[in-house]
């Protein structure tokens, strides 16, 4: 994922309706809980489950089920980032790690706490960042779910956030069901080319399916929560959204667009003797955001034009006359925009019939 140190930023404007990075990796925020006198963890990378034992880590049941589900997912991200925070009442302590931390090289997050106001501090931070996403798991007293438990959540501070994804586990699956379903979701998910997987469907490993009927899995949807259930005999999420009605798959996309195109022009501008203020240097600007979006639209994420087959997105770059000239005294060129429409995804069907009497 691109960070702030870089010398290009992009900002995506999604007009609704319109709208290799790895962008797999899980963050997992560990607060000490002073009540069984636990000291904070050291802050590492893992690459394996196995990292645990090998580094001599020392971690809390919880914490060791996401790292377990999270690997023991088929294509799981490079690496589980694990972040020690001391316990503090107001969150404070729990606000600066996160801040400190958040431009890392992971897209999502998850946090373990004896409160839930550390949860609530994850969510807004990287709601207020533009970016990635806040993962928290939650579950059901026992294995069906209810539509008072459903309709609880979203009485939560955090909810309506377009970059929370709330994933509501079995309940009697074990004590550590919600912390697994987060690692295993991730796990199986995150890290797939982004446009080329909807996050509804998919079958989780070791996650143990809830119960619901029809009313519950239509009040989840609505709320934006994910369930893991069981449809036609096979077990799947239930959809593909955040708390903020807004579906993972496009958010995920935009953000491999942004990073990519950061990427990509931050490595122009490093690789490149001079980028001349004018047709020429403009000219090659231009080209790679092109690039980019073409590779967006290989990956289904942009829309194909029936008739062409090309993706359906612009890109304008204006001459260096069109800008002002301070910016082109202090060597600032912001006439380089872009625009695309979703491809987006089929979730639901409904097939018209027609018997007739013989």
């Amino acid at each position: 994922m691109a960070n702030d140190i870089l010398d290009v930023q992009v900002i995506l404007d999604v007009i609704n309706p319109a709208s290799p990075v790895n962008l797999g990796n899980l963050a997992v925020y560990v607060v000490a809980d002073s009540a069984n006198s636990e000291t904070a963890i050291a802050d590492v990378k893992l690459r394996t489950a196995d990292d645990v034992s090998n580094l001599g880590l020392t971690v809390n049941a919880a914490t060791q089920a996401i790292i377990d589900a999270f690997f023991m997912q088929d294509d799981h991200g490079d690496y589980l980032y694990l972040y020690g925070i001391d316990s503090s009442v107001d969150q404070s302590k729990t606000k600066a790690k996160i801040s400190e931390t958040i431009t890392d090289g992971w897209e999502f997050a998850t946090i373990v706490s004896p409160t839930a106001n550390d949860s609530v501090e994850l969510a807004n931070q990287v709601e207020k960042y533009g970016r990635k996403f806040a993962v928290l798991g939650m579950k059901t007293k026992a294995a069906t779910a209810t539509i008072a438990e459903i309709q609880a959540i979203s009485a939560s501070p955090f909810y309506g956030n377009d970059r929370t994804i709330v994933f509501v586990a079995n309940g009697a699956s074990g004590d550590n069901a919600q912390y697994a379903a987060v690692g295993a979701l991730i796990g199986a998910l995150g890290n797939k080319t982004p446009g080329s997987i909807t996050w509804k469907f998919k079958t989780l490993k070791g996650i143990t399916p809830s119960e619901v009927n029809g009313s519950v899995l239509g009040t989840a949807t609505e709320l934006g929560l994910i369930l893991y259930v069981t449809k036609a005999g096979n077990n799947q999420t239930s959809e593909g959204l955040t708390t903020g009605i807004k579906y993972i798959d496009d958010l995920h996309a935009d953000d491999w667009v942004r990073s990519s195109i950061e990427s990509e022009v931050q490595n122009l501008l490093q690789t490149t003797a001079k980028l001349t203020y004018g047709p020429e240097g403009i000219a090659q600007l231009e080209a790679v955001v092109t690039t980019v979006l073409r590779q967006a639209t290989d990956n289904g994420i942009i829309l194909t034009d029936a008739e062409t087959g090309a993706g359906k997105f612009t890109v304008s770059a204006g001459a260096r006359e069109d800008q002002d000239t301070s910016d082109v005294a202090s060597r600032k060129y912001n006439g380089l925009s872009f625009e695309y429409t979703r491809a987006g995804a089929i979730h639901d069907v409904t097939v018209h019939g027609i018997i007739q009497n013989v």
